[in-house]
């Protein structure tokens, strides 16, 4: 007997054979045997997941002449023809080469005549999406109302592009892509059934590198046994299909663990000399760290569809990554995949972002970092000084441990605080006003007595330093304001179009500022935010950079601002 091909083989002849697909036999086996069989069925997925296999068992089962249940017995003379492609009374029509609408106009006469050897005239259109508009309105008036004993079977892997005239004629059913683990199960029974030795690990690359693909599973099978014909081993699938040893990936992930970007040069350095892709290695990156976020997020890897062994690794390796780290990793890495092909040099862009994902900081709670600003700020320790001393700087932290907080003395030349300088021009004629330490809250005007525009340019950074010292974040977010001026009771501020979030946050808190506002110039006066509408003035710049507690946040996060 000829060579066949392991996918033409081992195809499914019954519906319990088929792969994954529990939901659409078992719905076709009930109708089978409760007489309920629709005129017009519709298969839609992905490619190698069984459509057209599941298409002929129900031509063989509507035809079969003893058949078991609602199987087909696969010995009557109509489920040999069937097998073989001989039979009058089945059908199978290539969607894309038969796509017009004379072809259409064609299959409508044909379907006048009762079939000859079984009971049913069946009709499998492969591709169906193919079909052009005008072949898809011709079929309209069959698929509603088609002669006695007459069912169609449409297969198709680009459902949208169906016309809903035609969804709303047919039984729609979607065929989902096969777990790794059972394209790995039905492997190893094949592997078996032929006498042929595997290793698990060889099993699960060959079912993830399917991507939910029966078929292609079989396919590439029959790849490795080529190469090996008494055993599938691991390094004969990596040997024939180019893959990346897994090895190699998790050694990458506790390289980037320990933060050891010279191991990460040298890991890819490794790849590239023995013959391994780039590529290749950047998506099964991803795929490692996919792993290890849904091990992080579940609390464990029981629900992973990997070997045992590679689910023990996931377990150990995921605890020495926060949700957030893995989280950034895994965007940076799918960033570097989409960039790859378009690369001119792939490899020093891969180095690149690595070393980065290496170097780069543990991830720290806004609010828990928050909290200790807060609480260094009032506790007994050296806070910030008036007028702009030193303030919390982030200490570095070790691989995966926790940032810490530690003051950072001042420079020599460390200027005065920003917020303690005018940010109102001096106007024509006047002198230039007194200065007062912003620690030390003035004495509040007598009353009936205005506060005057000198007195509250003075006095602003002081307030700055009174709303920083009881609000820290609600004080940073102040700090990047402009004084615009004081009209009546209105104080006015404007913020630079980049700090609308913090313009929006001072206007959602200014009940506190505008309660600081009369307790310190002892009369009441209404906030009032703007954004402007051109560039933050330079000064304002400098301000915000000079700001050691914002400082400490950019170090944290390692950002910089724009």
């Amino acid at each position: 007997m000829a060579y066949q091909v392991t996918a033409r083989k081992w195809r499914p002849r019954r519906f319990d054979q088929v792969v994954g697909q529990e939901h659409i036999t078992t719905t076709l086996k009930n109708a089978l045997s409760s007489g309920r069989v629709a005129q017009c069925y519709l298969f839609c997925g992905s490619r190698g997941v069984g459509k057209t296999t599941t298409a002929r068992i129900l031509a063989k089962a509507l035809n079969c002449a003893r058949p078991d249940g609602a199987d087909p017995c696969g010995e009557c003379p109509s489920c040999r023809s069937i097998a073989e492609g001989t039979s009058m009374d089945v059908l199978e029509i290539d969607g894309a080469s038969n796509n017009k609408v004379e072809d259409v106009r064609e299959l409508r006469e044909v379907v006048r005549y009762a079939p000859t050897e079984g009971s049913h005239k069946i009709y499998i259109i492969d591709e169906v999406h193919m079909l052009s508009t005008s072949a898809f309105n011709a079929l309209l008036k069959t698929l509603e109302e088609p002669p006695p004993r007459v069912v169609f079977v449409f297969a198709t892997t680009e459902v949208q592009q169906v016309p809903e005239t035609i969804l709303s004629r047919c039984q729609r059913f979607n065929f989902r892509r096969i777990p790794a683990g059972q394209i790995a199960r039905h492997l190893q029974a094949i592997a078996q059934a032929e006498g042929i030795a595997v290793e698990e690990d060889a099993l699960f690359l060959l079912a993830g590198r399917a991507d939910g693909s029966l078929r292609d599973a079989e396919s590439l099978f029959d790849q490795v046994v080529s190469f090996d014909q008494e055993r599938v081993s691991t390094s004969g699938v990596h040997q024939v299909l180019g893959l990346v040893d897994r090895s190699a990936h998790f050694e990458l992930i506790g390289a980037l663990a320990e933060a050891d970007a010279s191991r990460v040069l040298g890991l890819i350095g490794a790849v590239v000399a023995e013959g391994g892709e780039v590529e290749e290695f950047v998506l099964g990156l991803v795929e490692h760290l996919r792993h290890l976020l849904f091990v992080k997020v579940q609390g464990g890897g029981g629900a992973l569809d990997v070997a045992e062994a590679d689910r023990t690794r996931y377990e150990q390796l995921a605890g020495l990554f926060a949700e957030e780290d893995l989280l950034r990793m895994m965007r940076a890495v799918l960033d570097l995949a989409g960039e790859l092909p378009r690369s001119l040099y792939p490899r020093f862009r891969a180095e690149l972002a690595l070393v980065r994902l290496a170097r780069m900081g543990r991830a720290v709670e806004v609010g828990q970092l928050l909290a200790r600003l807060k609480a260094l700020e009032s506790g007994p320790g050296p806070g910030p000084a008036p007028g702009g001393g030193p303030g919390p700087a982030i200490e570095p932290a070790a691989p995966g441990q926790a940032a810490a907080l530690r003051v950072a003395p001042a420079p020599p030349s460390a200027p005065p605080h920003p917020t303690g300088q005018s940010i109102l021009p001096p106007r024509k004629g006047a002198a230039e006003p007194a200065r007062q330490p912003a620690s030390q809250a003035p004495d509040p005007p007598p009353p009936g007595v205005e506060l005057s525009p000198d007195r509250l340019e003075a006095d602003w950074g002081g307030l700055v330093q009174e709303v920083r010292r009881s609000h820290p974040s609600l004080g940073i977010f102040l700090q990047g304001a402009a004084l615009v001026g004081l009209e009546g009771r209105v104080l006015r501020l404007s913020f630079a179009p980049e700090d609308s979030f913090a313009s929006k946050q001072v206007e959602k808190n200014r009940e506190v500022i505008e309660g600081l506002c009369a307790r310190r110039w002892g009369q009441p006066l209404r906030l009032e935010c703007a954004v402007r509408t051109g560039d933050a003035p330079p000064a304002r710049q400098e301000t915000r950079e000079a700001d050691p507690t914002l400082k400490s946040v950019l170090d944290a996060f390692d950002g910089e601002l724009v």
